[in-house]
C-alpha cells in the first residue's frame, strides 16, 4: 500500500468543508486537520487505500499534514470559513472523489464530525496510536502508513466485535 494516486489533503479538507451540513457548526482549523487524519486512516481500512497522498506528521497536539496546516492557519482558533486555495491564487484546491472515497468522507463526518477539536485530539493521543509510537519530544516525525493500517484494521475489528 502506497500513497500514489491519492488526494492533496487540501482537497480533501475542502470536501469536508463542502460536504458539512450549512446548518452545522463551523470547523476549527484543529478539527479539519483531525478529520482529514481520521478519514485518511479508514480509508485504508475500508477501501484499501490513503486517501491523503501526503503522509502526516506527530505534532504535540496530534497528527497534522503540514501543507493543510498551512492552507488554514489563518484562522487560528476561529472556524474556517473559506476553502483552501492554491498558494497566490482564489483558485481551491478541488479534486474529484470516487464514490467509495465520498462514502468515507461522509462516514467520517456522520461519525467523527460533532467531536470537538479536543476530543478529536484524544483520540489520536490515546496509547499505542500511530501519533504515540511517532510522536518523539517535539519533533515533527512522519507517521508510518503501516501503522495508520494496523491501527484502523484493528479500529475496524473491535467494533465488528462490539457488534457482534
Amino acid at each position: 500500500m502506497n500513497r500514489t494516486n491519492a488526494h492533496d489533503p487540501r482537497a480533501i479538507a475542502n470536501r469536508i468543508l463542502e460536504l458539512r451540513d450549512a446548518g452545522e457548526k463551523p470547523l476549527t482549523v484543529m478539527q479539519l486537520i483531525k478529520l482529514v487524519y481520521v478519514a485518511d486512516g479508514w480509508a485504508t481500512t475500508l477501501i484499501g487505500r490513503p486517501l491523503s497522498k501526503t503522509e502526516p506528521q506527530a505534532w504535540q497536539y496530534g497528527p497534522v499534514y503540514p501543507d493543510l496546516y498551512r492552507a488554514f492557519k489563518r484562522f487560528g482558533p476561529n472556524p474556517v470559513t473559506a476553502p483552501a486555495t492554491i498558494p497566490g491564487t482564489d483558485v481551491a484546491f478541488k479534486e474529484s472523489f470516487a464514490p467509495e472515497e465520498e462514502r468515507v468522507l461522509a462516514a467520517i463526518l456522520d461519525t467523527y464530525g460533532k467531536l470537538s477539536a479536543f476530543q478529536l485530539s484524544d483520540l489520536t493521543h490515546q496509547p499505542g496510536t500511530p501519533w504515540s509510537k511517532a510522536y518523539q519530544n517535539g519533533a515533527y516525525s512522519p507517521i508510518a502508513l503501516h501503522d495508520i493500517k494496523a491501527h484502523f484494521d484493528e479500529l475496524k475489528a473491535s467494533r465488528q466485535r462490539a457488534a457482534a
